[in-house]
């Protein structure tokens, strides 16, 4: 294909990714370096906005809890969904249905939706309360910062596993029963079989995986805004950006820890973008 026919087919839709990402990815860094005055006009500051955010108590506070967040789930979103995997791949075709079924639930239920079914379970006069209480133990989800954090912990690992099921799953599914039939004649156990077959060929899905889920957790801000509004340390980066940005009316600081959030977000990304990068040149060569 020549360059007149690429840019024929690829021109609209780069364009497209240009107005909706690049331009308002560069207002943002303008606003960030700039504040409004009284009269409503804009002010450039520098990095004024930047020196306030990282001297505020709360932005690392809720750096702290979402970087416990991201990596609670990714790892727990990676096993569980490993293990579900696994499971459904044993199932016969009959009933796999059913079960993926109930597995793909938690995924397809609306994040708010979920989230308020969640918060009132885990109310202090919930179902899962009130069994925890039946058997001695008492806990009030929405009263301590351990038990707040580890509340919106769990339902971030109860909505994402599904889709980690999914894509193991389909990963399973494509590696040739052949390759699985020749260890287990060279003597090779379960667990073998999974350390030395299965998960070097799932590799991929599990960098994918991993991905996704950052990317996600650090955008976490509805469980949070249905479930504690933000109160007992369970402020994430995206709700401390809604505070500032929208709630206090501070759009320049609200744009600084957007950018903030990005770097953030970048730097997660380098070991898997780097890994990424090893495997698909080794494909090539």
């Amino acid at each position: 294909m020549n360059l007149r026919n690429f840019l024929g087919f690829s021109g609209p839709s780069i364009a497209s990714m240009v107005l909706l990402m690049a331009a308002p990815l560069v207002m943002t860094l303008y606003l960030s370096l700039n504040r409004f005055n009284f009269k409503g006009e804009l002010r450039y500051v520098g990095f004024e906005n930047y020196f306030e955010i990282l001297a505020d108590d709360a932005f690392w506070s809720a750096f702290q809890f979402t970087l416990i967040y991201t990596v609670s789930v990714v790892i727990s979103v990676l096993v569980l969904g490993f293990i579900v995997a696994l499971a459904l791949n044993k199932l016969s075709k009959k009933v796999r249905g059913i079960f993926m079924a109930a597995t793909l639930l938690p995924f397809v239920v609306t994040p708010v939706v979920g989230t308020l079914i969640f918060s009132w379970l885990f109310q202090d006069f919930g179902y899962v309360t009130y069994l925890l209480s039946l058997i001695g133990v008492e806990i009030y989800w929405f009263s301590d910062v351990f038990e707040s954090r580890l509340l919106i912990i769990m339902y971030g690992i109860w909505q994402v596993t599904p889709f980690a099921a999914i894509v193991f799953f389909a990963g399973l599914q494509a590696i040739p029963q052949d390759t699985l039939e020749s260890a287990v004649l060279d003597g090779a156990h379960q667990w073998d079989q999974i350390k030395h077959v299965v998960l070097p060929a799932l590799q991929p899905l599990i960098l994918f995986i991993s991905m996704i889920c950052i990317m996600d957790a650090y955008r976490l801000f509805d469980s949070v805004a249905v479930m504690t509004g933000g109160l007992n340390a369970t402020e994430t980066l995206m709700y401390y950006n809604y505070r500032v940005g929208i709630v206090q009316d501070a759009v320049a600081k609200g744009s600084a820890v957007s950018v903030l959030t990005m770097v953030g977000i970048f730097v997660l990304l380098i070991p898997f973008l780097y890994l990424t990068y090893r495997e698909q040149k080794g494909i090539r060569q």
